[in-house]
């Protein structure tokens, strides 16, 4: 009898942890490049394109991405933008951020019709002094892409942003990195 309910609650335990295992996803070894990275993270590579869609059309499809701004532009009724990947890390010394820009190839990338912008100095510059630099702003795409335009290339080189990207590769937020 006792050898019976020893092996019962053997199985019922490995049931349960099987079980948990399979809920929390622990216990495998595959990783979803689509999901999200945490805020503090660095840029993740692109999610893999739907085989019905060219990759080079919808590179960043469903991820979130930490890029440089080469450039911005207007065009056919969408805001468009050449970014390259990049790396932000805590610059613990000044309790700011370091940017580190990516080496690789820029890329295009257009925003949805409604996706939200928010910046932080440097990139919007002093023209809310009511608010402080590092809290983001809303700004309209038409801003963004002026005051990109305007910006020195070298505090353009070193502002960062992390972009989210829906299912078919349009950023639909946009922040930038505060950097005093």
């Amino acid at each position: 009898m006792h050898a019976a309910r020893l092996q019962a609650t053997s199985r019922l335990l490995t049931a349960v942890v099987l079980g948990a295992l399979v809920l929390t996803g622990c216990g495998g070894t595959t990783e979803d490049s689509a999901s999200p990275s945490p805020v503090g993270a660095t840029a993740t590579e692109p999610a893999a394109a739907p085989a019905t869609e060219p990759a080079a059309e919808a590179p960043f499809a469903g991820t979130k991405q930490f890029v440089t701004i080469d450039r911005a532009w207007a065009e056919d009724g969408l805001t468009k933008l050449s970014v390259r990947l990049a790396e932000k890390k805590v610059n613990t010394q000044f309790d700011t951020w370091e940017i580190i820009p990516g080496t690789g190839k820029h890329t295009t990338v257009a925003l949805a019709k409604d996706a939200r912008v928010m910046l932080t100095v440097p990139v919007r510059g002093d023209r809310t002094p009511e608010v402080g630099g590092g809290e983001p702003v809303s700004t309209s795409q038409a801003e963004l892409v002026s005051l990109i335009t305007q910006l020195e290339p070298r505090i353009r080189e070193g502002a960062g942003f992390d972009l989210s990207f829906d299912g078919e590769g349009r950023v639909t937020k946009l922040l930038s990195l505060y950097k005093p």
